[in-house]
């Protein structure tokens, strides 16, 4: 696959601006909001996590219930800490300008700090600490282009250093791993959305022709079973196979959809099958019997593992309409919460 590249002067955002009235914080709200930030110091740790799976598995799909409460214990104060920015980001969806307003001021303060520490930077880091890293980096990039959107936020010369430290500590892990596609799963397409999305807040077009060749490797390992379609590196996660592959198009979609908006054309050509990943998954997670079926019984998708649906029902109403109810339900901590409402008109 000929990757296109991205040459533009300006990179245009995933979401599209929300102008914020000129009006002041609401001090109760600010002063609340500040209060709860100093709970979240910068995290101080290393990246030296190990996986919460039995290793003894093949498929990596049984909990180790001792590795779980380890892992939890070491990857607690980063989630805490990307659960706020998340909820944060949401404030600024309310429609009090004042309250919106404060929720920007907040954002500001609670990304300074971990900024000026430089966290999850370090170059020494496990295979899982990596994994952590890249999805620390996805929440980031997202809560920020969330707050740009909502409010005009803007990121300071100090959090784009971090930024970029971040996205080439990622690049520089996962570009050899394209080497080897026995290997490359939904960790690589992780990888490769985290980047792009922190070309998308630096205004860096490279970092979306090197995401861009991640998408078109990814892309290329749909295949066709029974009836639909599968990823074979996740169809081999045991009873969580449909749970991976509702995590796997996560960043799929997400960077078929940037892409778009800035002139890739990442849903035409092979990318079109892209669509035929999306209603399966859709399958999986309505458990109506439709497409591929797994012989082991299967972990149900939680909503939150849909927090792609929002993006790609914006784009494509008529495929796959959202069910009725609060799209909202469908946001994840790796995205910033919900993706539901950010696009003033349909592209």
């Amino acid at each position: 696959m000929l990757v296109t590249g991205c040459s533009q002067a300006s990179l245009v955002p995933l979401f599209d601006s929300q102008p914020l009235d000129q009006v002041k914080p609401d001090v109760r709200a600010l002063n609340r909001c500040q209060a709860e930030s100093q709970g979240y110091p910068p995290y101080p740790g290393q990246l030296k996590m190990g996986s919460k799976y039995d290793q003894g598995q093949a498929s990596k799909d049984v909990l180790d219930e001792k590795a779980a409460r380890r892992y939890q214990s070491q990857v607690s104060a980063i989630y805490s800490y990307l659960a706020f920015l998340g909820q944060v980001t949401e404030y600024m969806r309310k429609p009090d300008p004042a309250i919106r307003a404060a929720a920007k001021e907040c954002f500001s303060m609670a990304v300074a700090s971990w900024a000026q520490a430089g966290a999850l930077t370090q170059k020494d880091a496990s295979k899982q600490g990596e994994a952590v890293r890249k999805w620390f980096l996805s929440a980031l990039a997202m809560n920020m282009m969330k707050a740009q959107a909502l409010t005009a936020w803007q990121v300071s010369e100090e959090q784009r250093d971090w930024l970029r430290l971040l996205a080439d500590r990622v690049q520089i892990y996962a570009t050899p791993r394209r080497q080897r596609m026995d290997l490359y799963n939904n960790h690589d397409y992780w990888s490769s959305w985290a980047v792009m999305a922190a070309g998308l807040v630096l205004d860096e077009p490279a970092r979306l022709s090197w995401a861009e060749q991640g998408y078109w490797l990814a892309i290329g390992q749909i295949t066709p079973r029974n009836g639909g379609v599968v990823l074979p590196r996740e169809a081999a996660r045991g009873k969580r196979a449909e749970e991976y592959h509702a995590f796997a198009i996560t960043p799929l979609i997400l960077m078929a959809e940037a892409g778009t908006r800035n002139g890739l054309p990442l849903y035409e050509g092979d990318g079109q099958q892209l669509h035929a990943l999306a209603a399966q998954v859709v399958h999986f997670w309505a458990q109506d019997g439709k497409g591929v079926s797994f012989a082991q019984r299967q972990v149900a998708i939680d909503d939150h593992k849909m927090a792609w649906w929002p993006v790609y029902a914006h784009r494509f109403p008529e495929r796959l309409p959202l069910p009725a109810g609060d799209a909202d339900r469908f946001g994840s901590r790796f995205t910033g919460g919900s993706l539901a409402g950010l696009w003033q008109a349909t592209p």
